[in-house]
This record gives C-alpha cells, sequence and structure tokens, in this order.
C-alpha cells in the first residue's frame, strides 16, 4: 500500500507532540470522524495518515492511520482489517456505511488484532478527511487550553477564545478578507474594524491602505506576527496585529487582533502564533464543511432546474416549503471557448452565493452549461423588482470585484415545482436583452421572449416556415428583386403606404404596385388578418441570423 504522508515527528517522542489517538478523535469527532471500535483504547500514539493503495508492496507505516479509499463492502473491510493488524497499524478509516450497527465480523478482528475502527462522516471528501488528518496530527495544543477546547469548525467561539487569550477584538478571515468570524466580548474596536463586520468583507479602501503599506506582503511571507501601525490620517485608528493562518504550506486565512489601549506584548504574540496553529484545523473543518453542505445544495438545486426531481430535496435542505414563493436568476459572464471559462464560473458562482447566502440563508447557487443559477427564496410582500435588485447589486460586484461584465435574468415567481419552468424564462430573458442591458425581469422583455419562443418552435417544425413569405424570399435570393424589403416596410409603417414607400425610396404608387404584385403572384391576401398576422412572424423567423432574408 503505498502513502499520501505528511511527516510529523515519531508518535513514539517523549513529547508525543500530542498525537495519539484520543487527540485527533476529540479534534475530530463528532463533525469528521467517529469511533466505530478502539480495542486497545485511545491513548496509542499515531504516526502520519496515508491512503490505501493496495498494488504497494511496502505496505503501511507501523502506527499510521489508514484511509480505505474504495473499500466499501463488508467482506473487502474484514479482509483489510486483518491485513492492517499484521502490519501494526494503529487505525482504519472507513467511509460510513448508512448501517446503523457495526458489523459483528469486523469487531471480532479489530479485537483480535488491536486495529482501532473509524468512519469518516458522509460528505468528507478523502482528499479533505486527509488534509484534516495531518492538520489534527501535526498542530501541538497550547499551554493554555482555552484555545485548543473551542469546538471544531466553531470560529465565532474560537474568535471570542484568541480575544480573551491575547486581549483585543478579533476577527478571522479568509485570503480574501473575508470575514469568516468575529469576536463579540468587550473590547474596543475603530471604524475600519466596525466596517468589516458589518459587511463581512475587508473595504475596499481599507484594504488598498494595507497593500500600499505592505501588510499584506508582509502577513502572507511569514509566520510571524505582523504589526499594523498607526494611520496617523485615519481619526481614532486603533493600532492591530495579524497573523496568517497555513496548513502544510496552504495559506487558510488570518486572524487579526485590535491592540486598544495598550500594546500586545511577547506573551500575546506567542498566544496569537499558537492560535493560528489551531485555526488552521478549524478553518479546514469549515471549509470542509462549507464545501459540502453548498455541493450538496447546489447538487439538489439543478435536479430541479432540469426538471430531474420537483423540489423533496431542496426543500429538505434549505427548509423551502412547497408553498413559498422563489425565483431563478441566471448569469451569464459570455461566450468563452478558452480553458479559463469553468474558472470564470465557478468564481462567479462563488460570488453569487456570498451574495444570495448574505440575502436569504435559505438561497442556494448552481454552475450548469456555463451559467450560474441562483435560487431566491422571497418573503410575501415581495416581488420581481425585490429579486432584479439583488440581481442588479451582483452585477455590479462583479465588475468591480472579478472584473466580469454579467448579465442577469429574472425568471418569474414560482414555487419549488414550478422551477424549471422560472429557470427556462430567466435563460429566455438572458438570451433577448437587448445591447447595453445587464439585468431583467421576464415582465420587462415578454414581448421579445414570446417571439424567441415562437423563433424556437418553427426551428423545432421547419414546414411553419412554409407559404408565401419563404417564396418571396426564394425569388429575392434568386432574381435580386426586393419582395421582402417591400413587405417589411409595409408592415414596419403599420400599412401606411406613404410611410412605407418612403422608407424604401420609391413613390407611393409605385410601392402599391409591388404589393400588388406579391398579393397576385404568391396568394398573399394582406387584408386578412389572420395572413397577415403569420406573414409578419414568418419574417422574423426569417431575419434570424443566418436565415435568408431580403
Amino acid at each position: 500500500m503505498a502513502r499520501q504522508t505528511a511527516t510529523p515527528a515519531d508518535p513514539g517522542s517523549p513529547d508525543g507532540g500530542g498525537r495519539t489517538l484520543e487527540v485527533l478523535v476529540e479534534r475530530l469527532q463528532p463533525a469528521v470522524l467517529d469511533v466505530v471500535a478502539a480495542p486497545r483504547g485511545l491513548a496509542v500514539p499515531v504516526g502520519h495518515p496515508s491512503i490505501l493503495d493496495l498494488g504497494d508492496a511496502a505496505g503501511p507505516e507501523p502506527g499510521s492511520i489508514v484511509l480505505a479509499v474504495g473499500v466499501d463492502t463488508p467482506t473487502a473491510r474484514v479482509d483489510l482489517a486483518r491485513r492492517l493488524g499484521g502490519a501494526g497499524v494503529a487505525a482504519v478509516v472507513f467511509r460510513q456505511s448508512g448501517e446503523t450497527d457495526p458489523d459483528p465480523e469486523l469487531m471480532a478482528v479489530a479485537d483480535a488484532t488491536g486495529v482501532a475502527v473509524l468512519a469518516a462522516r458522509a460528505g468528507v471528501s478523502w482528499g479533505q478527511l486527509f488534509s484534516l488528518l495531518v492538520t489534527a496530527s501535526t498542530v501541538s495544543l497550547p499551554a493554555t487550553r482555552g484555545v485548543g477546547d473551542v469546538p471544531l469548525g466553531d470560529l465565532f467561539a474560537l474568535a471570542n477564545a484568541v480575544a480573551a487569550m491575547v486581549g483585543g477584538a478579533t476577527t478571522i478571515e479568509d485570503p480574501h478578507s473575508r470575514v469568516l468570524a468575529y469576536s463579540s466580548l468587550d473590547h474596543p474596536i475603530d471604524e475600519p474594524r466596525q466596517q468589516t463586520i458589518l459587511g463581512r468583507q475587508v473595504p475596499s479602501e481599507w484594504m488598498e491602505r494595507l497593500r500600499q503599506a505592505g501588510v499584506f506582503r508582509r502577513l502572507w511571507q511569514t509566520g510571524e506576527v505582523v504589526h499594523v501601525g498607526d494611520f496617523a490620517d485615519f481619526p481614532g485608528y486603533l493600532a492591530r496585529v495579524a497573523v496568517a493562518v497555513r496548513a502544510g504550506g496552504e495559506l487558510l486565512g488570518s486572524i487579526w487582533v485590535i491592540e486598544g489601549d495598550r500594546a500586545l506584548g511577547p506573551e500575546a504574540e506567542r498566544t496569537l502564533r499558537e492560535a493560528a496553529d489551531i485555526a488552521a484545523l478549524h478553518l479546514l473543518a469549515h471549509r470542509s464543511a462549507s464545501d459540502v453542505d453548498r455541493h450538496r445544495r447546489a447538487d439538489a438545486l439543478l435536479a430541479v432546474l432540469e426538471g430531474r426531481e420537483r423540489g423533496d430535496r431542496v426543500r429538505a435542505l434549505l427548509g423551502i416549503q412547497p408553498d413559498t414563493p422563489v425565483a431563478v436568476v441566471a448569469f451569464d459572464a459570455g461566450e468563452s471557448d478558452d480553458a479559463t471559462a469553468a474558472i470564470r464560473a465557478q468564481r462567479v458562482a462563488d460570488l453569487v452565493a456570498l451574495y444570495c447566502e448574505s440575502y436569504r440563508r435559505r438561497a442556494s447557487c448552481a454552475v450548469a452549461g456555463g451559467r450560474v443559477y441562483a435560487l431566491v427564496p422571497l418573503a410575501g410582500d415581495e416581488g420581481s423588482e425585490s429579486v432584479l435588485s439583488l440581481a442588479s447589486a451582483i452585477v455590479d460586484r462583479a465588475d468591480e470585484a472579478l472584473h466580469a461584465r454579467l448579465r442577469a435574468g429574472v425568471g418569474s415567481i414560482t414555487t419549488l415545482p414550478g422551477l424549471a419552468g422560472s429557470r427556462v424564462e430567466a435563460d429566455d430573458v438572458l438570451a433577448v436583452l437587448g445591447e447595453g442591458s445587464v439585468a431583467a425581469t421576464l415582465d420587462d422583455v415578454r414581448a421579445q421572449v414570446v417571439l424567441r419562443r415562437l423563433e424556437r418552435l418553427a426551428e423545432a417544425h421547419p414546414e411553419l416556415t412554409e407559404g408565401p413569405v419563404r417564396a418571396l424570399a426564394e425569388q429575392d435570393a434568386a432574381r435580386g428583386t426586393a419582395h421582402l424589403a417591400t413587405l417589411r416596410s409595409y408592415f414596419d409603417a403599420f400599412g401606411d403606404v406613404a410611410t412605407a414607400a418612403a422608407r424604401v425610396n420609391v413613390h407611393p404608387n409605385t410601392f402599391r404596385y409591388r404589393l400588388r404584385r406579391i398579393a397576385e403572384t404568391f396568394a398573399l391576401d394582406l387584408s386578412d388578418p389572420d395572413e397577415r398576422l403569420v406573414a409578419e412572424l414568418q419574417l422574423r423567423f426569417l431575419d434570424r441570423p443566418g436565415d435568408a432574408g431580403g
């Protein structure tokens, strides 16, 4: 079995590094792992995690934790546990099977070999679990247990613990300076911190100040605590310190603490560095949980949008009742044939999700066919205009933050069973948006959408375009006549011959003669309202790009 490994110190070393099965379980249970069997107890030392590869003759290292990727049947699990026991492995991790009771044969093998059996929670990928185990097995707990005792993934509790230990208002941010959590203790804050908390994002003008001062460069390039000195031109500014949070070399975010009335001393800096180590585990757990939850919601939403389901999963995941008014918003960043198109769509989806989730926590977002779709639940007194306002705000933000020129189409308000129809409407709105328009509702462009649907119907049934207008087009193409131009001008002028003749630069009598010739030669009765309507629609179909026309 080959290994994808990290290399912490020997678990048998005197300090142990805190790397026992008990410590890992405390840090990862119940959000990530469950203990199925621990025949030697939880105090056994553990080494690094390894991902199963049955083709590796070297086998796992003694004391390691083996992630049994792809081992899904009871028989295969029993056989693997027996083999791992002979190799001296400390524990094996299987994917949760959904069974409420453990497999008796597997429990018997665990008792006989001493191998602990752990179950990975559904929704956590093997890659995420590996990263969590690496971090949990390499981070040492600080001497003060306050930060280490915070429940895994509870970033707000972590921010409060850091604030209490270090002595200043604390925020935890992701690498893009989005606020993930902040402390709520009685510490002084200044205007930039207040704006950051209220907006859940460091204000762009303040980020530019920090960037110009070289704060981010120092923060991302060192593991030390960075002091952000006084900005004399900003009234009321309070000095702060910051430290980057990393796991295995990957930047996960940062912790910022306001110093308040007095500078933080060396002890506070040491505590902040230790807190950054612990925060890495929390941020990994937070990111894993967020990714899993968002993926599940997106998958459920796509199933409804594509008509494969009627909304049972979306209702369960988002807590939306069947009669709750909802609307679909489609976002399009434009056509692209390069390899970055998918990446750009996902970045747009992240931005759309951020806005929608702050607008309605039950909102969801998904990517399909290069477009981003958002499901927006509405309150009882809200209508399409409120959804349009949200869509316009997202378009503006995307232009500012991503330099992406988005366009947005808002489908009609419906309920969960009607989502597929609202999605089609949102797509149609996007298809007919005029030059310079960035967002619209179905009501704004209903006439154009109706024409588009009729055109699609004609594409599916070419016989609907047959008749006098098609014959006019064929003769124009063959002989260079101007029958279609004459007819088009007549319709555009609402039958006013003088106006129509002026548009094609001929005398009104000449124009009348052309109309009579068209009527006689092609059996087109322009005095019949039904024939006029069909002729004008067929003329519109011919005017589509790629079709013949005069």
